[in-house]
């Protein structure tokens, strides 16, 4: 659940002040928390696989095509989450939210298989 484990980053960064992110990450459904595991491995396979192919892992997750749809996918059930743990919030606040955790993920993801790569 290394994607969950980012909410407190991103709610550090302001991008989701009226969140508690840690509190909404431990009450998500299961569904939702299997949705963004699954994504999660998506993410790893897809860095190996471009490493294969490149010889080196991405930028960013945004130089991987084949994870583009499974992240639309991650952040809308993510924003569903949200959505269903707190209820007075937007369609439009429970999406920056889901974004901004989601995108930090990726980040702290591909750091530590970038940290991994580097020792190896």
């Amino acid at each position: 659940m290394a994607l969950l484990s980012a909410c407190g980053d991103a709610e550090s960064s302001g991008d989701s002040r009226l969140f508690d992110a840690e509190v909404i990450a431990e009450t998500l459904p299961p569904e939702v928390r299997g949705a963004v595991t699954s994504y999660e491995r998506d993410l790893r396979n897809a860095a190996a696989n471009y490493k294969a192919e490149f010889g080196r892992l991405p930028l960013s997750f945004a130089d991987v095509a084949s994870v583009a749809g499974a992240r639309e996918v991650a952040v809308n059930v993510l924003a569903d989450g949200i959505g269903e743990q707190i209820p007075f919030s937007s369609r439009e606040t429970a999406g920056k939210a889901a974004n901004a955790i989601i995108s930090t993920a990726e980040r702290r993801i591909l750091d530590q298989m970038k940290a991994q790569d580097a020792q190896n």
